[in-house]
């Protein structure tokens, strides 16, 4: 399959057009007329309309055309949670790959050259450089080499009451705050909100918390490091993906609060040299 090539008008077709107005107001220039207030009209409507288009649109970035772009500035929704990013420009492109552009659900942009991730991520296009470009040229690309994927996040469904929704972040171990001790923590950037139940974690491991004998994680808040974990033993010393069900006396959540993510090495937490996680949460919304 392969996508049509729109048939063009003819000319008389064209000219039939001429003083007429399309299906948004826009008026089609008439053959001879003097065009330019007409044409600033048409293109001051453009711009309201391309307002709604340029959300979080990926473009061909003026600042260094042969490898880098451009993300025009935007919202989108998170489950409850809307996220603005602020725009950029100037982000650097691998050369010879397919570079997938994508924001954290918490709005950090973020360029890979294997896949979109598996985990939650509002993909914004995929940019062909180089030798993988439709020109196959080294250190170019061009707008054919764009390809937009944010129809794959266009319709977002507010949640209603039993509604399941989730808080996902990546953590890598330069993230976490060594307590001296065994353990080190991170707090999760977007807190849980009130009326929840939180019904558990799940932590998907790329890169293992090695350095120590043993590593495990668990899931609680500050005070309470195993308040969201009914087994505090799941290993993220290797690269695996491990889970708990929260404790059923402290699933639900009152008051808005941080979870934290903590992990216990087999001696102190300093040996601990490595590690990547993305851990998820799994709320349901009472109302």
């Amino acid at each position: 399959m392969a996508d049509p090539t729109e048939l063009v008008l003819t000319s008389a077709q064209a000219t039939a057009l001429a003083g007429t107005t399309d299906d948004v107001g826009l008026t089609f220039i008439a053959e001879n007329a003097s065009f330019f207030d007409l044409a600033t009209n048409n293109n001051a409507v453009r711009g309201r309309i391309m307002q709604i288009g340029n959300n979080l649109r990926v473009v061909k970035d003026a600042a260094n055309p042969s490898l880098s772009y451009g993300v025009f500035s935007g919202d989108f929704s998170y489950g409850p949670t809307s996220v603005n990013y602020a725009g950029s420009t100037g982000n650097a492109l691998t050369n010879n790959a397919t570079n997938y552009i994508y924001l954290t659900p918490a709005g950090v942009l973020t360029v890979s050259t294997s896949a979109f991730p598996s985990t939650p991520n509002l993909a914004l296009a995929t940019i062909k450089t180089g030798s993988a470009s439709a020109g196959a040229v080294s250190g170019q690309y061009d707008f054919v080499d764009i390809v937009d994927f944010r129809q794959d996040a266009v319709f977002n469904v507010a949640l209603a009451p039993g509604d399941v929704s989730i808080i996902s972040q990546s953590l890598e171990f330069g993230d976490f705050t060594d307590n001296a001790d065994a353990t080190g923590y991170v707090d999760i950037t977007t807190q849980i909100p009130a009326s929840t139940i939180v019904t558990g974690w799940e932590a998907v491991v790329s890169t293992g918390f090695t350095g120590d004998t043993t590593a495990v994680v668990q899931v609680g808040v500050s005070g309470t490091l195993d308040k969201f974990s009914a087994d505090v033993a799941q290993s993220v010393l290797a690269a695996d993906t491990v889970g708990s069900a929260a404790l059923a006396a402290s699933a639900y959540v009152g008051t808005a609060v941080t979870a934290r993510v903590t992990v216990t090495g087999g001696a102190d937490f300093s040996s601990i040299s490595a590690g990547v996680m993305v851990i998820t949460l799994f709320l349901t919304d009472l109302k």
